[in-house]
């Protein structure tokens, strides 16, 4: 790996008393080209959003702004679509899978639970998380791994790569993984995804009643969610470990924007 980005795909204005949620995308920058973790909003969401992402998700005020899109993006760093090679999901909901249509020649990689839980089930909720045109998009380049036997941190997971290994953290979703990324200037860093909501529930303090109201709505099951998050709470208290972030703390993301080198 030469080089790890921070991209926001996707600002949310609903957040009563704070800033705007992000969505928090890494771009792992390989010799033979990208990868991303998590892909956030794509064009087409942006274009046709109550189709694609549907009229409740107007409700967390999505900014669709088509310059947050990770393909407009990228392509304002040099690079094109085709050089984006793989996709790393921390799940597959609507907000975390979007951007994967902007880039079709891509392999998507995932939990083989999520990748089954987004493919079956029929559920109310999961019409909500899991969209249709996201999932046709990527259905016949979609890997799925179940093997998760490496070690890393005291956890076990699934390396897709020296640089970047998928660990299971269920709760959000049932398939949800944290992905741990060997940054060339910084060390590991740990993307959560949604198994946590707000840098505080990682320090031990009080993430706020509006958050956990979120977290505990939102999440497949609110036991594992807890459980994950005191364990990623011991893990950041260790020295030595790896610098972990979520997918929609702005404050965590404009850290990490501004150390990454340029």
């Amino acid at each position: 790996m030469r080089r790890v980005r921070h991209l926001n795909c996707g600002t949310f204005r609903a957040r009563l008393g704070g800033p705007a949620l992000v969505s928090h995308v890494v771009v792992c920058e390989f010799e033979h080209g990208l990868a991303l973790i998590d892909s956030g909003i794509g064009a087409d969401d942006v274009a046709h959003a109550n189709s694609r992402l549907g009229v409740g998700f107007r409700l967390l005020l999505p900014a669709l702004d088509t310059v947050e899109t990770a393909v407009e993006q990228i392509g304002a760093m040099g690079f094109s679509a085709a050089d984006v090679t793989d996709i790393v999901l921390t799940h597959m909901d609507l907000d975390h899978l979007g951007g994967a249509s902007d880039f079709t020649s891509a392999t998507v990689h995932t939990s083989a639970a999520e990748q089954s839980s987004a493919a079956t089930r029929t559920d109310a909720a999961a019409k909500v998380r899991y969209r249709a045109p996201h999932l046709r998009a990527v259905k016949n380049r979609t890997s799925g791994y179940s093997d998760f036997t490496d070690e890393l941190f005291g956890f076990t997971g699934h390396r897709l790569h020296d640089s970047i290994c998928a660990i299971p953290m269920p709760g959000h979703t049932v398939g949800h993984c944290a992905i741990a990324i060997d940054d060339p200037q910084r060390g590991w860093l740990l993307h959560a995804g949604d198994a946590f909501h707000h840098r505080r529930a990682i320090t031990g303090q009080s993430s706020g009643r509006s958050i956990s109201i979120v977290e505990t709505v939102l999440a497949d099951d609110r036991r594992e969610l807890r459980l994950n998050q005191r364990r990623l709470a011991d893990l950041a208290a260790r020295s030595g470990g790896p610098q972990i972030f979520c997918a929609h703390d702005p404050v965590q993301f404009a850290a990490l924007v501004a150390s990454q080198v340029q």
